[in-house]
């Protein structure tokens, strides 16, 4: 006999933790998994020193301690996670039970399932800079897992969105110079960080982009900015960049499970359920008008996911 739980949530990000916390509060059967080694999605694994603003009843909140706080909150409950485990399938068996498929031929039963999975498998964009990747490790970052390594640095942080932001204005704490390349002199972040932003001592550079690097065999040294206006190319000292242009996403496998897709996301209803009956999704996955992607959204599309799947094992699977 297998186990067939009420629902079965895939993605251990703050969404999803927050969904499992939610399910056992609703006095549901609910399994949590992640194809990660650990759960907190992208806090946990490259913005562990991030501020958070988007919480109720929380001014600001680091990305490792809300991480934390989630994770205390759903402990209580139970709850059965499997880690490592990449969905490959999820399909329906003749009895309207979903089948889900990992990537380790495991099969998991449920009878609804919630899609929380940021934006699917994703790893930083990188730069077409030819020697970039021979200084990874060695002065090159796409997040910042601990505000130690960047103590007493010169600093350069690359992108113009709230990632890229908020990691300058947190590395700003402990550096003793930073910098921060745009391409633009538009940001793409909330407005209170752009202000934040402004009346901190970070050096704007508005219209750059980065051209080239040096350093010796141990360290990176230089970079090279060049103004996308002028054409002036500024070499500058420094002993780290974190470079924070966004993420590339692989989104192509959901696409084989016959979901309904807008835009690199999925479409969901007001019940915040997929094209495909009893599987939901919720956070910076699903799409519908006026969306938002934030956490603070995630957290009430999740419980209108939980509240739904409830009704929906009610109405489908009265005497399981």
């Amino acid at each position: 006999m297998y186990d067939c739980y009420d629902t079965i949530i895939i993605g251990g990000g703050p969404v999803g933790l927050f969904g499992a916390y939610y399910a056992g509060l609703r006095d549901m059967s609910v399994k949590l998994i992640d194809s990660r080694a650990e759960l907190g999605g992208q806090i946990s694994a490259i913005y562990p020193e991030k501020w958070v603003y988007d919480i109720p009843g929380i001014p600001a909140i680091r990305g490792k301690d809300l991480f934390k706080n989630l994770k205390k909150q759903f402990e209580p409950y139970n709850i059965p996670v499997s880690l490592n485990e990449e969905v490959t399938l999820i399909r329906k068996n003749r009895n309207n039970i979903l089948c889900i498929t990992t990537k380790s031929m495991k099969v998991f039963h449920a009878k609804t399932a919630i899609l929380c999975v940021g934006m699917g498998a994703h790893m930083p964009r990188k730069l077409a800079i030819d020697n970039m990747q021979d200084f990874e490790g060695k002065g090159i970052h796409y997040g910042v897992k601990s505000l130690d390594e960047f103590r007493n640095k010169k600093i350069l942080v690359l992108g113009g969105g709230d990632s890229a932001l908020d990691l300058a204005l947190t590395v700003s704490e402990v550096s003793s110079e930073i910098s921060l390349a745009h391409r633009s002199d538009r940001f793409n972040a909330h407005e209170e960080t752009v202000k934040k932003l402004y009346s901190s001592n970070i050096e704007i550079k508005t219209f750059s982009e980065l051209i080239g690097i040096e350093g010796d065999n141990t360290h990176l040294r230089k970079v090279f900015l060049r103004n996308k206006k002028t054409s002036q190319v500024t070499e500058m000292n420094k002993d780290e960049i974190i470079v924070a242009i966004g993420l590339l996403f692989n989104l192509e496998i959901m696409n084989e499970w016959g979901i309904e897709m807008e835009n690199n996301c999925i479409r969901v209803d007001d019940k915040r359920e997929t094209s495909i009956p009893g599987l939901f999704a919720a956070g910076d996955i699903c799409t519908y008008p006026a969306k938002m992607k934030l956490i603070g959204a995630g957290t009430t599309e999740i419980m209108q996911a939980i509240h739904n799947s409830k009704v929906y094992i009610q109405e489908n699977f009265p005497y399981l």
